[in-house]
Protein backbone atom coordinates (compact mmCIF):
# COMPACT_ATOMS: atom_id res chain seq x y z
CA UNK A 1 0.00 0.00 0.00
CA UNK A 2 1.67 3.69 -1.25
CA UNK A 3 1.62 6.06 1.80
CA UNK A 4 -0.82 8.65 1.98
CA UNK A 5 -0.23 12.21 1.61
CA UNK A 6 -2.01 15.63 1.36
CA UNK A 7 -0.47 18.67 -0.01
CA UNK A 8 -1.04 21.89 1.19
CA UNK A 9 -0.27 24.70 -1.27
CA UNK A 10 -2.28 27.65 -2.10
CA UNK A 11 -0.93 27.79 -6.05
CA UNK A 12 -3.07 25.81 -7.92
CA UNK A 13 -0.37 25.03 -10.85
CA UNK A 14 2.44 24.35 -7.89
CA UNK A 15 -0.85 22.03 -6.07
CA UNK A 16 -1.11 20.03 -8.83
CA UNK A 17 2.12 19.31 -9.99
CA UNK A 18 3.46 18.19 -7.21
CA UNK A 19 0.69 15.37 -6.89
CA UNK A 20 1.43 14.87 -10.68
CA UNK A 21 4.97 14.63 -9.54
CA UNK A 22 4.67 12.02 -6.53
CA UNK A 23 1.27 10.38 -7.75
CA UNK A 24 3.07 7.35 -9.19
CA UNK A 25 5.11 6.53 -5.56
CA UNK A 26 2.12 7.81 -3.24
CA UNK A 27 -1.43 7.82 -2.57
CA UNK A 28 -2.60 11.77 -2.86
CA UNK A 29 -5.62 11.18 -0.40
CA UNK A 30 -5.98 15.14 -0.31
CA UNK A 31 -4.97 18.89 -1.96
CA UNK A 32 -5.73 22.05 0.45
CA UNK A 33 -5.65 25.39 -1.00
CA UNK A 34 -6.14 27.36 2.62
CA UNK A 35 -4.56 27.07 5.61
CA UNK A 36 -7.88 27.48 7.63
CA UNK A 37 -9.05 23.99 6.33
CA UNK A 38 -6.09 21.94 6.67
CA UNK A 39 -7.07 20.60 10.50
CA UNK A 40 -10.18 19.45 9.27
CA UNK A 41 -8.92 17.99 6.19
CA UNK A 42 -6.52 15.85 8.14
CA UNK A 43 -8.93 14.26 10.26
CA UNK A 44 -10.54 13.19 7.60
CA UNK A 45 -8.07 12.05 5.80
CA UNK A 46 -5.51 10.81 8.25
CA UNK A 47 -2.62 10.38 6.04
CA UNK A 48 1.36 9.41 6.84
CA UNK A 49 2.83 12.55 5.94
CA UNK A 50 1.99 16.37 5.03
CA UNK A 51 3.17 18.45 2.52
CA UNK A 52 2.88 21.64 3.87
CA UNK A 53 3.33 25.19 2.41
CA UNK A 54 4.76 27.87 5.03
CA UNK A 55 2.52 30.90 3.64
CA UNK A 56 -0.58 29.80 3.33
CA UNK A 57 -3.71 31.91 3.15
CA UNK A 58 -5.98 32.25 6.87
CA UNK A 59 -3.37 30.12 8.59
CA UNK A 60 0.28 30.10 8.01
CA UNK A 61 1.83 27.16 8.27
CA UNK A 62 3.75 27.43 11.38
CA UNK A 63 0.59 27.51 13.26
CA UNK A 64 -0.72 24.23 11.20
CA UNK A 65 2.61 22.48 12.21
CA UNK A 66 1.68 23.42 16.02
CA UNK A 67 -1.70 22.29 16.04
CA UNK A 68 -0.25 19.09 14.25
CA UNK A 69 1.97 18.12 16.94
CA UNK A 70 -0.67 18.38 19.10
CA UNK A 71 -3.31 16.53 17.45
CA UNK A 72 -2.01 14.54 15.16
CA UNK A 73 1.30 12.87 16.64
CA UNK A 74 2.01 10.12 14.06
CA UNK A 75 1.31 12.54 10.93
CA UNK A 76 5.10 13.64 9.11
CA UNK A 77 5.27 17.35 8.39
CA UNK A 78 7.65 18.53 5.29
CA UNK A 79 7.84 22.06 4.75
CA UNK A 80 7.99 22.49 1.06
CA UNK A 81 8.34 26.26 0.22
CA UNK A 82 10.33 28.93 -1.43
CA UNK A 83 11.57 30.27 1.67
CA UNK A 84 15.53 29.81 2.90
CA UNK A 85 15.18 32.14 5.70
CA UNK A 86 17.59 31.05 8.46
CA UNK A 87 14.74 32.34 11.19
CA UNK A 88 12.37 30.26 9.75
CA UNK A 89 14.31 27.14 8.93
CA UNK A 90 15.54 27.88 12.91
CA UNK A 91 11.76 27.77 13.45
CA UNK A 92 10.89 24.98 11.72
CA UNK A 93 13.37 22.90 14.05
CA UNK A 94 12.35 24.31 17.12
CA UNK A 95 8.81 22.73 16.00
CA UNK A 96 10.42 19.48 15.60
CA UNK A 97 9.10 19.71 11.90
CA UNK A 98 10.29 16.37 10.09
CA UNK A 99 11.30 17.59 7.02
CA UNK A 100 12.18 20.93 4.73
CA UNK A 101 12.52 21.09 1.22
CA UNK A 102 12.46 24.08 -1.37
CA UNK A 103 10.51 24.44 -4.04
CA UNK A 104 13.07 24.25 -6.56
CA UNK A 105 13.73 20.74 -5.58
CA UNK A 106 13.72 17.92 -7.85
CA UNK A 107 11.48 14.82 -8.08
CA UNK A 108 13.93 12.54 -6.74
CA UNK A 109 15.42 15.11 -4.13
CA UNK A 110 11.56 15.75 -2.66
CA UNK A 111 10.50 11.98 -2.59
CA UNK A 112 14.11 11.23 -1.06
CA UNK A 113 12.97 13.43 1.75
CA UNK A 114 9.70 12.13 1.97
CA UNK A 115 11.00 8.52 2.38
CA UNK A 116 13.22 9.58 5.08
CA UNK A 117 10.79 11.06 7.29
CA UNK A 118 8.32 8.24 7.11
CA UNK A 119 10.84 6.06 8.37
CA UNK A 120 11.05 8.52 11.66
CA UNK A 121 13.82 10.21 10.17
CA UNK A 122 14.29 13.91 10.04
CA UNK A 123 15.48 15.64 6.65
CA UNK A 124 16.40 19.04 5.76
CA UNK A 125 17.25 19.97 1.94
CA UNK A 126 20.92 19.91 1.92
CA UNK A 127 20.79 23.22 -0.15
CA UNK A 128 19.89 24.86 2.83
CA UNK A 129 23.51 24.51 4.32
CA UNK A 130 24.79 26.49 1.03
CA UNK A 131 22.83 29.35 1.93
CA UNK A 132 24.36 31.71 3.69
CA UNK A 133 21.78 35.21 2.91
CA UNK A 134 18.36 35.73 3.25
CA UNK A 135 16.85 36.52 0.05
CA UNK A 136 13.08 37.34 0.53
CA UNK A 137 14.06 40.50 3.03
CA UNK A 138 11.15 42.79 1.53
CA UNK A 139 8.54 39.78 1.18
CA UNK A 140 5.59 41.08 3.29
CA UNK A 141 5.39 37.24 4.90
CA UNK A 142 8.70 37.45 5.85
CA UNK A 143 8.67 40.85 7.72
CA UNK A 144 6.31 39.73 9.86
CA UNK A 145 8.46 36.99 11.68
CA UNK A 146 10.66 40.18 12.40
CA UNK A 147 8.27 41.96 14.70
CA UNK A 148 8.69 40.61 18.36
CA UNK A 149 5.89 39.70 20.71
CA UNK A 150 6.09 43.14 22.15
CA UNK A 151 5.55 45.49 18.77
CA UNK A 152 2.52 43.05 17.76
CA UNK A 153 1.42 44.48 20.97
CA UNK A 154 2.22 48.17 19.99
CA UNK A 155 0.65 47.23 16.49
CA UNK A 156 -2.57 46.25 18.03
CA UNK A 157 -2.85 49.25 20.22
CA UNK A 158 -1.86 51.59 17.46
CA UNK A 159 -4.85 49.89 15.07
CA UNK A 160 -7.04 50.17 17.85
CA UNK A 161 -6.46 54.24 17.61
CA UNK A 162 -4.15 54.64 20.73
CA UNK A 163 -1.55 57.06 20.68
CA UNK A 164 2.14 56.72 22.37
CA UNK A 165 0.45 57.92 25.68
CA UNK A 166 -2.04 55.68 25.60
CA UNK A 167 -0.18 53.07 24.50
CA UNK A 168 2.60 53.71 27.27
CA UNK A 169 -0.19 53.41 30.00
CA UNK A 170 -1.29 50.59 28.75
CA UNK A 171 1.69 48.71 28.59
CA UNK A 172 3.02 50.17 32.08
CA UNK A 173 6.08 51.25 29.73
CA UNK A 174 7.59 54.79 29.25
CA UNK A 175 6.17 57.12 26.44
CA UNK A 176 9.68 56.54 24.85
CA UNK A 177 9.70 53.20 24.98
CA UNK A 178 6.85 53.19 22.81
CA UNK A 179 8.15 55.82 20.11
CA UNK A 180 11.38 53.48 20.49
CA UNK A 181 8.87 50.36 19.36
CA UNK A 182 7.29 52.61 16.84
CA UNK A 183 10.37 53.42 15.16
CA UNK A 184 11.42 49.82 15.12
CA UNK A 185 8.11 48.29 13.38
CA UNK A 186 8.27 51.46 10.77
CA UNK A 187 12.12 50.46 10.22
CA UNK A 188 11.06 46.01 10.23
CA UNK A 189 8.20 46.60 8.04
CA UNK A 190 9.33 49.32 5.64
CA UNK A 191 6.96 51.75 6.41
CA UNK A 192 6.03 55.35 7.21
CA UNK A 193 3.06 56.00 8.34
CA UNK A 194 0.23 54.65 10.76
CA UNK A 195 -2.20 54.15 7.33
CA UNK A 196 0.57 52.09 5.71
CA UNK A 197 0.99 50.24 8.98
CA UNK A 198 -2.73 49.40 9.02
CA UNK A 199 -3.02 49.09 5.67
CA UNK A 200 -0.40 46.28 6.14
CA UNK A 201 -2.00 44.67 8.96
CA UNK A 202 -5.16 44.46 7.10
CA UNK A 203 -3.60 42.84 4.10
CA UNK A 204 -1.40 40.28 5.67
CA UNK A 205 -3.36 39.46 8.62
CA UNK A 206 -1.23 40.34 10.93
CA UNK A 207 -2.13 39.43 14.58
Amino acid sequence: MKPKIIIADDHLLVNDGIKYLLSTDYDIVAQVIDGGNVIEVLHRFVPDAILLDINLPNKNGFKIAEEIKRSFGNIKIVFLTMYSEMRFIEKARLLEVHGYMLKHSTKEELVECLNAVLINKTYYDPKLEALTINLHQKDNFVKQFAISPRELDVINLICKGLNSQGIAQKLSVSVETVKTHRKNIYYKLGINSVFELVEFVDKNSLS
